[in-house]
């Protein structure tokens, strides 16, 4: 039984569907059981995910950059306070979220890095990677994580490929919950002391060369774009990368690259 309150969500993001399937599964475990002490909320932005895309369509707000929100603002701002006001009640906090279109990643906990709490819980959680937040305020793990509670973001999977990424996901958050194994865990977890979304200004058509989980090293050709290379930045940890299809440049991004703690 677990042993403190957990509160999971999906769907901030209506477009990444894999994740609602998912937080739905979960759910579906803990009612079973009847646990009193675990929520989860497979649709926190249920108009958003009912059309499958990112953006609340009352108001076109992105919901998770504007947490703690407003009980008297937009539809999205009204998500956004109910929501943070009962996550204040919680002990911890996973938020499930995917890649988008044309895009997919392995697993990984993104969370400030800087506070043990956050630490210990991706111990807990024992996914292989965890990574430092690149800090964008609004968003429901950073706000939360402020008034000490443990929180995340899990990433995992796209909106076309997120089966196998996002069921290693479950069997984690089933783990935690139940404290029982779902899935052995063969790795201690990697820490990455920062990341980067690798956002080419030109234009076309991308080939990948590189899948996610691949290290690689600094100027290493990540694909190409419109058959000119894309190359990493630093040597580092491909989270996740865009499958081939056409890149719009102020929309989207090649890759995520991480770097290791040293």
């Amino acid at each position: 039984m677990p042993m403190n309150k957990t509160l999971i969500t999906a769907g901030v993001h209506g477009a990444e569907i894999g994740s609602v399937l998912i937080a739905r599964e979960i759910k579906g475990w803990v009612e079973s059981r009847g646990l009193d002490d675990v929520k989860v909320v497979p649709e926190v932005n249920l108009e958003a995910v009912e059309l499958k895309q990112r953006e609340n369509p009352k108001d076109g707000k992105d919901l998770n950059r504007i947490f703690p929100g407003d009980e008297n603002g937009t539809k999205s701002e009204q998500i956004a306070h109910r929501i943070f006001q009962k996550a204040k009640d919680f002990d911890r906090i996973i938020d499930l979220h995917t890649y988008g279109k044309n895009s997919w990643c392995v697993p990984y906990m993104l969370t400030n890095l800087d506070e043990d709490y956050n630490r210990e819980f991706c111990e807990k959680v024992g996914l292989n990677n965890a990574v430092q937040t690149g800090g964008t305020g609004g968003q429901l793990f950073l706000e939360t994580s402020k008034l000490g509670i443990p929180s995340m973001i899990i990433e995992a999977g796209g909106s076309e490929r997120y089966r196998d990424e996002l069921e290693r996901v479950k069997k984690a958050v089933l783990s935690l919950i139940f404290d029982e194994v779902f899935e052995e865990k063969d790795n201690e977890v990697t820490y990455h002391e920062y990341y980067e979304r690798i956002r080419p200004e030109s234009q076309g058509y991308f080939e990948p060369k590189k899948e996610p989980g691949t290290q690689v090293k600094k100027g290493e050709v990540l694909g190409l774009l419109a058959e000119e290379p894309v190359k990493a930045p630093f040597a580092g940890f491909i989270l996740g990368i865009k499958m081939s299809s056409e890149y719009r440049s102020e929309k989207e991004s090649i890759a995520a690259l991480a770097r290791k703690e040293k």
